[in-house]
């Protein structure tokens, strides 16, 4: 028994060092993408940046909503009708994903008022209609645990979006230049997935079946887009209340600050759900919740450790316009701590299939958050930054001691069918 579970700690151990080192690795190459960006753009301009890359992401992680989370968690029986029917149905979330960005691009630009923001936001739905070529296959690799061959495809897309960005912005591409670098990302991504060594299992159509998956996705996809706008809420409110330049000033902060640990939240999370599926299928969940969360704090020490980190890399790394703010990069990465433990309770919930109790929690700490934001509105990117930490802290107050155990403890897991 000890064996065992040694052995799948090591399993979810060497996912998550492939996921994080190839994480960071591309986290490194998005120093050269800030320099580009702060050298050639000035603070007005990168914020419209930070903002269109931030209601491209809200879209991008509704990408979740789909067959994706299902083909990973469902049972072998099922996952040939699973994966020919969710092919169908990434092509129907990703045609709807690129026609409502393209929509809603110009209402974004006249809300925020700021034109350059419409060509931006537009441009980049482009990038979905790739994504179904290889969707499938990326959703049966890391079904297989096979989180190796996925991390470093998924990494050298990175690497080669980031450099090209920074590339391009040399070049005097302007704004842009993300742009050119999101059809880059797309178009390698497609090169290195299209030859996955799983299973092909083709396109189909089963009534039932894809009925099943349109009505869980549906439940995703409120889980997802609640998720994305929690995640982005404090650019798309900071927007609003902070000055062009302060707004800049802050998306500089958190670019610099939270993006590692977003990384190390990430690969984290990356590698957990597919080994919790694992779990599930084996009914050995409910015993391993307490290795899961201890597994969980000491990643997140990584977290406390780069916020120690902030007074020493950002006066060596950054100029002396963008140095005023490292304050509000230590908020922002004591503020990133608290979401490493709510995504790990959701992908718990998710695991056992639970979707709807996700929601219940995602949709809890995006109230808090923007209560908080609306109540205090801050003028100041310190004041803002300090108002994310607070609220970011009364998720764990709430949620640890009460959803934990009513959700993974008193009701049953969910059964498949």
């Amino acid at each position: 028994m000890y064996f065992i579970k040694v052995n799948s700690n090591k399993r979810l151990l060497n996912n998550t060092s492939w996921l994080l080192v190839t994480e960071v690795a591309a986290k490194v190459s998005r120093i050269a993408v800030i320099f580009a960006l702060a050298a050639t753009l000035t603070a007005i301009e990168y914020g419209t940046v930070m903002l269109a890359l931030a209601c491209h992401e809200i879209f991008k992680l509704i990408l979740r909503s789909g067959a994706g989370a299902q083909i990973i968690q469902c049972s072998d029986k099922q996952l040939p009708q699973f994966a020919q029917n969710g092919m169908l149905l990434q092509w129907l979330v990703c045609l709807l994903l690129a026609s409502s960005q393209a929509a809603l691009a110009f209402p974004i630009a006249d809300f925020y008022n700021n034109p350059e923001l419409l060509k931006l936001i537009a441009l980049m739905a482009i990038v979905y209609l790739f994504y179904p070529l290889v969707s499938v296959k990326v959703f049966l690799v890391q079904r297989a645990n096979n989180m190796r061959f996925f991390s470093i495809r998924n990494a050298l897309c990175i690497l080669t979006e980031n450099l090209s960005i920074a590339l391009f912005a040399l070049l005097d591409c302007g704004i842009m230049s993300v742009v050119y670098g999101k059809w880059v990302f797309a178009s390698l991504w497609i090169l290195l997935f299209y030859f996955a060594p799983v299973k092909s299992f083709g396109v189909g159509f089963q009534a039932h079946v894809f009925l099943s998956l349109c009505k869980t996705s549906g439940q995703l996809l409120c889980t997802e887009l609640v998720r994305a706008l929690r995640m982005q809420l404090d650019m798309l409110i900071g927007a609003r209340l902070l000055s062009p330049e302060l707004f800049g000033l802050y998306c500089f902060a958190k670019s610099a600050g939270v993006g590692l640990s977003q990384s190390i939240n990430n690969a984290f999370n990356a590698g957990l759900y597919p080994h919790l599926c694992d779990k599930h299928r084996a009914n050995k969940l409910i015993p391993y919740v307490p290795t899961v969360y201890a597994i969980t704090s000491i990643v997140g020490c990584l977290f406390l450790l780069q916020a120690l980190l902030v007074p020493f890399y950002v006066p060596l790394l950054f100029s002396q316009e963008w140095q005023q703010n490292h304050t509000v990069i230590i908020l922002l990465c004591l503020a990133a701590l608290p979401a490493i433990f709510i995504d790990t309770q959701c992908n718990l919930l998710r695991a056992k299939a639970a979707y709807q109790s996700e929601l219940y929690v995602r949709l809890y700490c995006l109230l808090i958050t923007t209560a908080c934001l609306l109540a205090i509105q801050a003028a100041t990117p310190q004041i803002f930054a300090l108002t994310i930490l607070v609220s970011s802290l009364l998720w764990l107050l709430a949620l640890i001691p009460y959803t934990h155990l009513k959700n993974l403890f008193l009701f049953p897991a969910t059964t498949r069918s």
